[in-house]
């Protein structure tokens, strides 16, 4: 299980905000990722994951971003380069889900890569926008990250 502590904190409510609800994603998926087997509301959480990675990908990667080149952190182009792999994965995880279905062993894939990525992602990377002060009104809009 990743625990969210104060070590992961950006300092930057808005990306925080989505790193937790990542973090509550990912951690689900572990337990699920345990059992021999799941159940059709597990297998329906799983695709919603899924979609919320897609959406994930496109606003919270948006929003780390812009907020990123605002400030000129030096992580940017080091941020740049994580989200692009984060990406590739995710369009090769895609394509294996439509080919394979969902399984355990594609459930547990993505669980693995995704709970090694943000922790290391986030203690790595983004915690470098701490000394950059959030501004009052947010540096974008959060958007609807959790599909329906």
């Amino acid at each position: 299980m990743l625990a969210w502590n104060d070590q992961f904190e950006t300092g930057h409510p808005l990306i925080d905000a989505q790193h937790r609800m990542l973090i509550a994603y990912i951690n689900r998926l572990e337990v699920m990722s345990q059992k021999t087997g799941f159940t059709r509301e597990e297998f329906e959480y799983f695709l919603r994951f899924v979609e919320f990675l897609e959406n994930y990908i496109l606003v919270h990667f948006k929003n780390e971003e812009q907020c990123m080149h605002r400030f000129r952190c030096p992580a940017h182009q080091d941020n740049l380069r994580a989200h692009g792999e984060f990406l590739d994965f995710y369009r090769q995880f895609a394509q294996r889900l439509r080919a394979k279905g969902c399984r355990l062993d594609v459930m547990r894939e993505l669980y693995d890569y995704c709970s090694h990525w943000v922790k290391q992602h986030i203690l790595r990377i983004d915690v470098q926008l701490k000394p950059y002060p959030a501004s009052p009104e947010g540096f974008d809009q959060p958007g609807n990250m959790n599909p329906q």
